[in-house]
């Protein structure tokens, strides 16, 4: 009897949480579905935050095939003009497709924006094994660097996840990804002159 009563107790608990997190979503949808915009930078992140809310915010698996065009139309945007949820428009359209390469340097020129060209850092290509990894995975470089550099990670919807210093004249580094949740993350290795490389990360437990 007891064991009845508890688990229909646990089951009770369980459906609340869940329809107090949709109900929480839904109050910052509607909040962020009110603010009123004038500029393009600001129309884009309303319309991210609200398809991230709609969807990763309500533990939604997929997009609208709506949601997936206004996110490629941000994503397709030069980063200068269209802001930060160019990034974040990036990568959650990297969820449907993470294999599209969207070209800045393409993207910017007909704004009168020249996109530093990273055709010198070719030869300190880096790439990190294994991949997919758990919990630990190594940096490697074609060429010891020459200063120190920062590597960044972030994960889906463009939260910086992980950040180290990578020393001068480095080669390879080893680093945790025990705290990291099973999924794709992106990573970036930068230095005072840009960035050095970049790429994806698998997590898989």
């Amino acid at each position: 009897m007891k064991r009845t009563v508890l688990l229909l107790i646990g089951a009770t608990t369980l459906q609340v949480a869940s329809a107090t997190k949709v109900l929480t979503t839904d109050g910052v949808k509607a909040a962020n579905a009110g603010i009123a915009t004038s500029e393009l930078i600001e129309a884009n992140e309303k319309t991210v935050n609200d398809i991230y809310l709609a969807t990763i915010g309500k533990d939604v698996d997929g997009f609208s095939a709506t949601q997936a065009a206004d996110l490629f139309a941000i994503a397709n945007q030069c980063p200068m003009v269209g802001g930060n949820a160019v990034f974040k428009a990036r990568s959650l359209y990297w969820l449907i497709d993470d294999s599209y390469d969207f070209d800045d340097q393409a993207l910017c020129l007909p704004y009168g924006i020249i996109v530093k060209n990273l055709v010198e850092h070719k030869a300190n290509a880096v790439s990190v094994v294994p991949n997919p990894t758990s919990d630990e995975a190594t940096l490697i470089l074609a060429r010891p660097l020459e200063g120190s550099s920062t590597l960044i990670a972030y994960n889906a919807v463009g939260k910086e996840v992980l950040r180290m210093i990578i020393p001068a004249e480095t080669l390879r580094t080893v680093f945790n990804t025990s705290t990291l949740a099973p999924g794709v993350y992106h990573y970036a290795l930068l230095s005072q002159d840009g960035t050095l490389g970049y790429g994806k990360l698998t997590i898989v437990r």
